[in-house]
């Protein structure tokens, strides 16, 4: 199975059930939802607008933390012909906002990326953004598909899980995710009026216009 098509089967199933990232409550979820734009929009209750003015008044990833968190989620969900990749639809930043609102994340995520630096550095001699676009799948390959007798790779392996649930969370609640997923929701019926062959059981056929 290709990595967009498995990543496209948790998007199917997140959206399905109505339950994106699950380590979030109903009222954090309920601020997944609403994406990160972060403009305050009416209807929004004080508590929420403080929320979001909080959480954007400072940022947690630096510069080279956003850089390789980038790399990692094209990895994840690079461009095809039809969509976009993670990045060109904002993940990172989705990701960043996640992080803030749940600080329990950040050291999971901070030791994530410094151990993908270290692993890069001692099988490639360079930080992850550093190295060649083959040896970046490949360091991911090997923490995404991980061999049975491979517990030196742990960190990476349970780094990777959350990396992956958080892109495809933040993927797949863009209109280009859920667009690629070809996922439209509950949509009313059309109503065209009460049936000809009714009416006329009925001699109400002068309703017929």
């Amino acid at each position: 199975m290709k990595r967009r098509d498995a990543l496209k089967a948790i998007g199917v199933s997140m959206v399905a059930s109505g339950f994106l990232f699950h380590r979030c409550g109903n009222e954090k979820t309920d601020r997944v939802i609403s994406r990160i734009n972060l403009e305050l929009k009416e209807g929004r209750e004080l508590w929420e607008r403080e929320r979001l003015e909080e959480l954007n008044s400072f940022t947690f990833f630096d510069q080279h933390e956003k850089e390789t968190l980038t790399e990692l989620v094209d990895l994840v969900i690079p461009a095809d012909e039809d969509s976009p990749a993670a990045s060109g639809v904002g993940v990172p930043d989705f990701i960043e906002f996640i992080v803030k609102d749940q600080p329990e994340l950040q050291q999971p995520m901070r030791d994530g990326l410094k151990w993908i630096d270290d692993y890069s550095q001692q099988q490639f001699r360079g930080a992850f953004t550093g190295i060649t676009a083959d040896q970046r799948t490949q360091v991911l390959d090997r923490i995404a598909y991980p061999e049975p007798e491979s517990s030196e790779l742990q960190s990476g392996i349970a780094f990777f899980a959350l990396l992956r649930e958080l892109t495809a969370s933040g993927y797949f609640t863009t209109k280009a995710g859920i667009e690629y997923l070809g996922y439209v929701g509950n949509r009313p019926n059309v109503w065209e009026g009460v049936p000809t062959d009714v009416l006329r059981q009925y001699h109400l056929t002068h309703l017929i216009t």
